[in-house]
């Protein structure tokens, strides 16, 4: 037999747990195990607890509470033997052996009993649950009151809807009760309004006879002071009555109407009177000129046409971009194309239309729907007017030849298309032979001039532009 007494331990009162400090018992060629004795010494006594278990080299479990008072660092020994001895591996087995007996005993309780089981885990806690045939019972006991409830549960959905119903039907006879009621209140009302408004509009009728009397010897006195007041001296005279000229003169530039001022073909409004533009007149050497800005604005060109050599985003001022794009009617883009003829905006489809509840109006485009440009080109004042389109095409293109030819090819080809001696004239001419070739013809353009996916003449990018001077 040897002893171990590495290290020191702690010791609590009541407990069963012992902490070791710098100790080594679970390695196994020293022997600490289950059964052996842990001796403590100190100066006046000595006390012997048994073992129960070990966890770890510093942790191990007694097999009962520590009576003593509570040490930290105590001296120790355990008696071993070596792990090779015929006494320790009895031990194990027997370790062993009772371990798993009180781990079957255990799972037999769990699977039969009808109360809680205490489990020892293998540190030497201690564990209380329910077992299996307990567990059991109480699902069944759920189920069973899960299947009541369920059951009250539609009972009283029933009852619900038969309350529903009977309340759905009470109110649908309440509202017949009171439909009619309001009715019958309704009719007497109205019979009462309508006496009442006669003898009103009879009290009134009489009222106004009085009134309208009064008014009338009141306009005729007004009328005769108005007339005697009347300077006929300064009054413009007809010079005549085919024409109704008037002998006099009127400066039209003062003529207003309801405040407005009047307009007349000797008194044609500027740009400024209408507002179509936002500019500024200013006179240069007695001329009027208008400006938007620090830009010259050129009333005469709104709606030019014109191909730029600028990029689109890097226009004079003035020039936008000929694409179909919408501005808002009340913007000044707007209002200046909206300020073109009639004819103008109807030749170039310049429509005005309502986007998001808001109106705006286009510029003309200078695209055809598959986005090629358009080529500008004179109209001839009858099938070509100004905005008509026409599709690209080219001239037709004759060639004709006779089928069978195999000699003498240049006397039997028309049009675009031209003979010529046979390349391999193998069995080509000679009468007496039957196996003659044949001989085909190729009609491609592109052998003798560029083609492309459109008719086009030698071009060069410009951006086309409108102007609308703001």
């Amino acid at each position: 037999m040897s002893w171990y007494k590495t290290g020191t331990i702690t010791i609590t009162n009541g407990s069963k747990s012992v902490t070791g400090i710098e100790t080594k018992w679970a390695n196994p060629l020293i022997g600490v195990c289950s059964g052996q004795m842990l001796i403590l010494k100190t100066k006046n006594s000595i006390e012997i607890c048994e073992i129960a278990s070990v966890q770890s080299d510093t942790q191990l479990t007694l097999a009962n509470e520590y009576i003593g008072d509570t040490k930290t660092g105590v001296n120790y020994e355990i008696p071993t033997s070596p792990n090779v001895s015929i006494e320790a591996l009895a031990l194990r087995i027997s370790e062993m052996l009772n371990y798993y007996q009180i781990q079957l005993d255990a799972w037999h309780t769990i699977l039969t009993s009808e109360n809680e089981v205490t489990l020892t885990a293998p540190d030497g806690r201690q564990v209380t649950i329910k077992s299996q045939y307990a567990i059991s019972n109480e699902l069944a006991k759920l189920l069973e009151e899960s299947k009541s409830y369920a059951e009250q549960t539609v009972k009283n959905a029933d009852t619900a809807i038969d309350a529903s119903s009977s309340a759905l039907n009470s109110a649908a006879s309440a509202k017949n009760s009171a439909d009619s009621a309001s009715s019958s209140a309704t009719a007497s009302s109205n019979s009462a309004q309508k006496s009442s408004n006669s003898a009103n509009s009879a009290s009134l009728s009489e009222n106004n006879a009085k009134t309208s009397e009064l008014n009338a010897k009141k306009s005729a006195e007004d009328a005769k002071k108005a007339v005697s007041s009347i300077d006929t001296s300064v009054f413009i005279k007809k010079s005549g009555v085919d024409n109704q000229l008037i002998d006099g003169s009127l400066d039209v530039k003062n003529l207003t109407e309801n405040s407005q001022r009047v307009y007349s073909p000797n008194n044609k409004p500027t740009a400024d009177d209408i507002g179509t533009i936002p500019a500024v007149k200013k006179q240069v050497n007695g001329s009027p000129i208008y400006v938007v800005g620090g830009h010259l604005v050129c009333s005469d060109w709104i709606g030019k046409w014109d191909f730029m050599p600028n990029r689109r985003d890097e226009l004079p001022f003035g020039w936008y971009f000929r694409n179909g794009d919408n501005y808002l009617l009340s913007s000044p883009q707007g209002q200046a194309l909206n300020s073109l003829s009639s004819n103008y905006k109807k030749d170039h489809r310049i429509t005005i239309k309502t986007i998001n509840g808001l109106q705006y109006i286009n510029v003309p485009t200078a695209f055809a729907p598959d986005g090629r440009g358009f080529f500008i080109r004179a109209v001839d004042g009858t099938t070509r007017q100004v905005g008509h389109v026409e599709d690209d095409a080219i001239r037709d293109i004759y060639g004709h030849f006779d089928a069978g030819v195999v000699d003498h090819h240049d006397v039997y080809a028309r049009g675009a298309f031209r003979g010529s001696t046979a390349i391999y004239p193998e069995n080509g001419a000679s009468p007496p032979q039957k196996n003659w070739a044949a001989w085909g013809y190729d009609f491609r353009a592109s052998n003798v001039v560029p083609t492309a996916n459109e008719n086009r003449v030698l071009n060069i990018g410009a951006t086309p532009a409108i102007y609308l001077g703001v």
